[in-house]
């Protein structure tokens, strides 16, 4: 996908995603250095390194799914697939995205909701659990948004021509 967008003219959107990826993974990086230093250096402990760096972590892997399943990062198993020909394939690969699609969007409405109901906030940065909840939405629909991409481009665009040796 990240090959495609940037000839179709998403590119501009793919730099800004990958740069709050890059930001949130900086922001974490330093944010931990200095929590240590401060700690283990100067005997003054940053009291909110924790819960912060765990709110910046938890954002930055649930708005990494959509990145993951661009580049075919994600956990797989080719036992069935090297059997089937293309369009036995690309029947399999819509209908994996339709599956996903319907797991994904269960686990946004779930977690809208739950995002919705918390009252809990996290005691040394006073901000609300629901930030934190937040992310599985958020990052769900990124996700479910590159599996609409890619399902348009396994149903409109023709499949290339095989040769039969």
């Amino acid at each position: 996908m990240i090959e495609r967008a940037a000839s179709s003219g998403l590119g501009i959107l793919v730099g800004i995603y990958r740069a709050v990826l890059v930001a949130l993974l900086i922001a974490i990086t330093l944010l931990i250095a200095v929590a240590v230093f401060f700690r283990y250096g100067l005997g003054a402990p940053i009291l909110y390194s924790y819960e912060l760096a765990s709110l910046l972590f938890v954002w930055l892997v649930f708005l990494s799914l959509a990145g993951g399943a661009a580049q075919a990062a994600h956990l797989g198993a080719d036992v069935l697939t090297p059997y089937l020909g293309p369009a036995a394939l690309r029947l399999l690969q819509i209908a994996a995205h339709l599956l996903s699609l319907a797991v994904l969007g269960y686990i946004s409405w779930y977690a809208w909701i739950l995002t919705g109901r918390t009252r809990v906030e996290m005691p040394t940065i006073g901000l609300s659990m629901a930030w934190m909840y937040a992310a599985v939405p958020a990052g769900c629909g990124l996700y479910m948004g590159w599996i609409l991409h890619d399902l348009a481009r396994l149903i409109w665009v023709p499949a290339p021509a095989t040769v039969e040796a």
